[in-house]
């Protein structure tokens, strides 16, 4: 394969790899640099050996975001205030199906619902509700039986469904009382 049909490749599945981590990581720029570590070791791999590049680079996004919610929350010494991904607005595209997409994104309560599951369930949960992916690749991307990754998209869906709020709300946003009465 050559340098320039690598890239194509790529960069066709660029689009599906940078919504996969983001929605996995909520952060977009590391959404960026997941994709940029995907690259790097797409481009540093033997690709006549690849047979399904879409599968090796979901594979691939998937472990390092993986890796990269294990490593936060090993760092993560002080609660900084509830986790919310932040949304994704592209003004720039026109097609029919954007207004759907970007509802899609906006959607914080399944954002919120995600937060609750650990790094494996949360893959197996996106990767088999968004991205319909098949339940035996699944098993090969997070190195795992099939049984064992429909019990986690069993358990995440039973997450989001039972999920209830994680905070108190009512001591951050309190409303504002007009202390001032109307008669003088």
């Amino acid at each position: 394969m050559t340098g320039d049909a690598a890239t194509a490749i790529f960069e066709q599945q660029r689009p599906r790899l940078l919504s996969l981590a983001y929605r996995m990581l909520g952060e977009i720029q590391a959404a960026e640099d997941i994709v940029q570590e995907g690259w790097l070791r797409w481009s540093a791999a033997t690709l006549a050996d690849i047979a399904f590049p879409s599968a090796w680079l979901t594979q691939v996004a998937t472990r390092l975001a993986i890796d990269q919610l294990r490593s936060a929350r090993r760092r993560r010494e002080v609660y900084t205030g509830p986790w919310l991904p932040e949304p994704i607005i592209d003004s720039t595209d026109s097609e029919p199906g954007s207004a759907m997409e970007l509802a899609q994104e906006c959607e914080l309560a399944l954002l919120w619902s995600l937060e609750r599951l650990a790094e494996e369930e949360r893959a197996a949960f996106l990767l088999s509700q968004v991205f319909e992916t098949s339940y035996a690749d699944i098993a090969r991307t997070l190195d795992k039986s099939e049984q064992a990754c429909r019990q986690l998209v069993s358990r995440a869906r039973q997450r989001v469904q039972e999920s209830s709020p994680r905070f108190d709300t009512s001591c951050i946003f309190r409303p504002i009382v007009n202390t001032h009465s109307g008669s003088t």
